[in-house]
């Protein structure tokens, strides 16, 4: 008898999406679960909101992509008449605010079990960027109000394992999927010891990510060569204008087609990263590269207990001394970067972890009823954090691929699509 297929409709909002691509870490982790889940034999739906983002063609996409525009994101009753298209046991979410307002609904018209991928701990990010404490707690009521609603949960640390115990989630709906990488795609190109080039990687509209290059472009680099050292720093991701301004003697690429291709000609990586919670997508790219990192003990959260591949040091002032010595070590340099490969090779395979989420969404489908429940709604979620951020300063695009109650399907298993009246394409 053949393995079920379960049906796993993702939604995901964001503007951090190139033609399949993802240019930050939360839309990379939704996408690698979506694609790798695909190819370990799920039937695999992404419903994307529409920010005014290059998508691309079908071709770009491995699996169907439905561009939903913003006003009907939001709206179950809309987004379950897109979704009914392709039918769904298991919808995933991973912000806890829309689960909180309309995943439970949604859920309920598709006939799905409702799954939390909770990939951070709202309220620890809340707390280490200095929001006031009503904030923070606004953001922990929201998240328990996502556990409370969800049927099973995807978490990538063991801290937000032991969240999601408390918050009541059974051990038996609780799949511990890390952050990882694709090393068959992540080019190796180990530290560059002729480069003295220093890297990092980042949407820099994301609050943590800007204080750790303010720290770079503030305090690091300036000690660093105050000590004599030639060295260069690239900074590679999206960011407000204020912040990557052409003074700073660094060079800002923006936005770039594949990461792996940034990091070419790099020396040592870095992530000085005091604020945030969860796996560091940022940390596995560097290490798929054969890059050694410097960290501290926030960037390797999520990773081995021994966390191969990164030297850490949380007090940032200690850190010139400390790229200053790396710089002067080649031979340092190549063994971290060496095991941090093997660690992304051996423990954090995106194959294996989309294999691995295809197993529990199968045992669910036998163990997990998709039966009616009440809506569990006792908190004002409000927006998720990085859309207000991301609204003030104006880094959201207009919709130009889809119109509202007019999706735009990209369909890879579709032999042919059908092309409307209005130019947008329907499955």
């Amino acid at each position: 008898m053949s393995a079920p297929v379960p049906k796993l409709v993702f939604l995901l909002d964001t503007p951090n999406i190139r033609r399949g691509r993802a240019l930050a870490g939360t839309p990379a982790r939704v996408l690698a679960l979506a694609e790798h889940s695909s190819r370990s034999g799920a039937d695999v739906t992404m419903m994307l909101c529409d920010r005014g983002a290059d998508y691309g063609t079908e071709v770009d996409w491995p699996f169907d992509v439905a561009l939903v525009h913003p006003t009907d994101f939001y709206n179950p009753t809309a987004l379950a008449g897109v979704a009914a298209r392709r039918g769904a046991d298991f919808l995933v979410l991973c912000e806890a605010e829309a689960l909180v307002a309309m995943g439970r609904r949604l859920a309920g018209m598709l006939d799905a079990r409702l799954v939390y991928d909770m990939h951070d701990d709202d309220a620890e990010v809340a707390e280490t960027v200095g929001e006031s404490p009503t904030t923070v707690e606004r953001h922990a009521k929201t998240q328990g109000a996502a556990l409370e609603n969800a049927d099973a949960v995807i978490v990538s640390t063991r801290n937000e394992a032991s969240l999601a115990a408390a918050g009541g989630v059974p051990a038996s709906r609780t799949a511990l999927l890390p952050n990882g990488a694709d090393p068959r795609r992540a080019f190796y190109w180990g530290p560059d010891a002729d480069a003295s080039t220093l890297v990092f990687v980042g949407n820099l509209y994301y609050r943590p990510n800007a204080a750790a290059v303010e720290a770079i472009c503030d305090t690091i680099l300036p000690s660093v060569r105050a000590e004599g050292v030639d060295v260069r720093a690239r900074i590679i991701g999206r960011g407000p204008a204020s912040l990557t301004r052409s003074d700073r003697d660094i060079e800002f690429t923006g936005r770039v087609d594949t990461v792996s291709e940034a990091f070419e000609a790099t020396t040592l990586a870095l992530a000085p990263l005091t604020a945030g919670s969860g796996a560091k997508m940022k940390v596995l790219d560097y290490l798929a590269a054969g890059l050694p990192v410097l960290g501290t003990d926030q960037a390797v959260t999520g990773l081995p207990n021994c966390h191969p591949g990164v030297l850490v040091e949380d007090d940032l002032h200690l850190w010139p001394m400390r790229i200053a010595a790396l710089l002067r070590d080649p031979a340092l340099l190549e063994l971290m970067g060496q095991a941090g490969r093997r660690c992304v090779e051996g423990e954090l395979c995106w194959p294996q972890i989309g294999a691995e989420l295809v197993r529990h969404c199968r045992s669910w489908l036998a163990s997990v009823p998709s039966q009616a429940r009440e809506v569990v709604d006792e908190t004002d979620a409000g927006a998720p954090r990085w859309l207000a951020e991301h609204s003030q300063q104006d880094a959201l695009g207009e919709p130009e691929s889809s119109r509202p109650s007019q999706p735009r399907w990209l369909c890879p298993r579709t032999p042919q699509s059908q092309e409307g009246t209005d130019g947008f394409t329907t499955a």
